[in-house]
């Protein structure tokens, strides 16, 4: 039965010119109801669902836009790689996460779910973020568990990096699917509520670009990661100097307990981040005089730094 005829079931039918010898049945549109009921069934439905709905007229996606039900999920993970989109979801009712990906094939997108596939004429960019990350977090309210936005390594035999598809440069997709990201945030009426974020970026713009749309007193652990080209696993030994990040504005972040910087170095003082935890990191300059200062007062304080 379709949606529209589970609609029709709980209302009396209405004829618009009825006829003594040959009876009309008509269904209930979903657009007729009053609003106050509309939005009751809305506030009922899973974000699968409710992203289903959007496709199906242009007017009931305006509707759902315009009353703005909770996506209501509790992580999102995104891992990219030059010519794939890997996600994985889950909600308060999902028992395991849900997976798809869009996939670049000649000059379309295929998406896929398990076993189901659709072609698009779209590149996959531009298709994961008008089918997924829009509707999920234009009007995601409530506190989300996870956010993860991270490139894809993929490793073989003795660490060995299985490459990117040849010709295909992974830093200008993830660039675009950052942005969209960020256009996505700029657009919603509230800061983004995230407990664990996890995210690739370039450097320091990326990172206030998306710091100025997070609730910062929700975060808890928070996880960044240097994007670049080369595919190869993280060693602490590497040198990053030349990539600094200052995190002055973490002082604001209160709640947070967990801080990971990978293939960064840190250029700001330490004592800023003395609130947090548990810290990994690399620090452009380490001495006694500094560990006094910014740790030592906290005894139960994990810190593992390089340099």
């Amino acid at each position: 039965m379709s949606l529209f005829n589970l609609f029709s079931c709980c209302l009396r039918s209405r004829p618009k010119s009825p006829k003594k010898d040959v009876p009309k049945e008509e269904h209930a549109f979903l657009l007729d109801m009053p609003d106050v009921f509309t939005n009751q069934i809305l506030k009922n439905l899973d974000f699968a669902t409710i992203r289903k709905l959007r496709k199906v007229c242009h007017a009931l996606r305006d509707f759902i836009d315009c009353a703005k039900p909770d996506s209501n999920l509790k992580s999102i993970n995104l891992k990219v790689r030059a010519n794939k989109i890997f996600v994985l979801l889950s909600t308060p009712s999902s028992t395991k996460a849900i997976e798809f990906s869009y996939k670049e094939h000649e000059h379309q997108c295929l998406m896929q779910r398990g076993r189901r596939f659709a072609m698009f004429d779209k590149n996959c960019v531009d298709l994961c973020v008008d089918d997924f990350l829009w509707p999920a977090l234009k009007h995601q309210k409530s506190l989300l568990d996870e956010l993860y936005l991270t490139r894809q390594l993929e490793f073989g035999e003795n660490n060995q990096s299985i490459p990117q598809t040849p010709g295909k440069l992974l830093v200008p997709i993830f660039g675009k699917l950052f942005d969209s990201l960020i256009n996505v945030l700029k657009s919603r009426d509230q800061l983004l509520k995230v407990e664990n974020l996890m995210i690739s970026l370039t450097g320091q713009y990326q990172l206030m670009q998306l710091l100025r749309h997070v609730d910062l007193k929700a975060l808890k652990r928070l996880a960044l990661v240097r994007l670049s080209e080369t595919e190869k696993l993280m060693d602490d030994r590497e040198d990053n100097s030349e990539f600094g990040l200052d995190l002055d504005i973490l002082k604001n972040c209160k709640n947070l307990v967990e801080l990971h910087v990978k293939r960064f170095s840190i250029s700001s003082p330490l004592r800023m981040l003395a609130h947090i935890r548990t810290w990994r990191l690399t620090c452009k300059q380490f001495t006694v005089k500094i560990y006094y200062i910014s740790f030592r007062p906290w005894k139960n304080q994990t810190t593992v730094l390089s340099h």
